[in-house]
């Protein structure tokens, strides 16, 4: 070969060889970026195809627009690069799939990025949706435990009586406050709200539902039942300072030695009515509850009347003996609803 023309063959050798090194950009950041994307994004889908497929199915239906919008991406791409030997793939994603490896080839996976970018954050948000589904229904299941086991422990003949004494306290001191005369509406309302009471409610209401939500291998009725009695012995107790202070300023207005037996005789029949309540339910016993009042009302007005008039003994008892007569109207209907009130003493 002639020198002349060997020259001209390295020329075009090297010409050729420069023109296939400038169709191949090298940017290493962006290679490095793309397989970063494409590491995390695979990550998290081998975690969302291990995942329940009822918990997935949630969660497409309820967050899955994004997916929709990683459609419109793959699309972009296969318009925006058209590559012949990828046309020829089974489908969409096969095709997008293809154009992304040769774009990686070509140096630029920039495109490939991006739309691995946006499935990484559709993934996100569906695997968060399954996350937040999941808390969402252990704490409905936790509430329901709790619910079952606190019903259990309140429908149990100990649980009637516990929880009825905390609404007997409360409903004795209504029934002090209504025999008095108005003059008497501010006697011990100061210390009527004590803040350590409820700080000690919430204490043991927690404990409480800590010990009911345990699994069924770990969970001790017994100590449920420990736990629920002391919760309502600090709730009764919670009413002890003002029941106490109002039964100390009874004096003051017309109640004795003899008034307080009448007195006594209401607060026992207060206790019977409220376990028989406890027993019945509230919707069901206020019937019962009602008509003692509309039977015994007429008379315990005129009573009161006679009394906030002069309250001396005398109508002070009377007082007492008019609702003491609404009080066993009351139980005698409720021991007619109550399930084994016959058992009542």
């Amino acid at each position: 070969m002639p020198r002349s023309l060997s020259l001209y063959a390295c020329v075009l050798v090297a010409a050729c060889a420069t023109t296939q090194a400038a169709t191949v950009a090298h940017n290493p950041q962006s290679i490095h970026q793309y397989s970063e994307t494409v590491a995390q994004r695979d990550k998290l889908r081998t975690i969302w195809k291990g995942i329940k497929a009822e918990d997935r199915q949630f969660c497409e239906l309820k967050a899955g627009d994004c997916m929709l919008q990683v459609v419109d991406l793959r699309d972009e791409l296969i318009s925006a690069h058209e590559v012949p030997v990828c046309r020829a793939k089974g489908n969409s994603d096969l095709e997008a799939r293809c154009i992304m490896d040769e774009l990686v080839k070509l140096g630029t996976p920039e495109p490939a990025t991006k739309y691995y970018n946006g499935d990484l954050w559709c993934l996100k948000k569906l695997t968060q949706c399954v996350t937040q589904h999941q808390e969402a229904v252990e704490k409905d299941a936790r509430v329901a435990l709790i619910r079952h086991r606190r019903n259990q422990l309140e429908a149990s003949p100990q649980g009637i009586t516990w929880r009825s004494r905390v609404a007997a306290t409360s409903e004795k001191i209504k029934y002090i406050r209504t025999t008095l005369p108005p003059s008497a509406e501010s006697e011990c309302q100061q210390i009527s709200e004590i803040s350590e009471c409820e700080s000690s409610i919430t204490q043991f209401s927690n404990e409480l539902d800590s010990e009911l939500s345990k699994p069924e291998s770990n969970y001790d009725q017994k100590q449920a039942a420990k736990v629920y009695e002391h919760l309502t012995k600090v709730q009764a107790s919670c009413y002890e300072p003002e029941f106490k202070c109002l039964s100390k300023s009874l004096g003051k207005y017309g109640e004795t030695n003899e008034s307080r037996r009448w007195l006594q005789r209401n607060f026992d029949l207060l206790d019977k009515r409220q376990r028989l309540i406890e027993k019945t339910g509230d919707g069901a016993a206020a019937p019962c509850l009602e008509s003692g009042v509309a039977s015994h009302q007429a008379d315990i007005i005129q009573s009161y009347k006679a009394y906030v008039h002069e309250p001396v003994l005398y109508f002070r008892t009377q007082l007492h003996r008019s609702f003491l007569a609404m009080h066993k109207s009351q139980i005698d209907c409720l021991s007619g609803v109550a399930p084994g009130a016959d058992t009542e003493g």
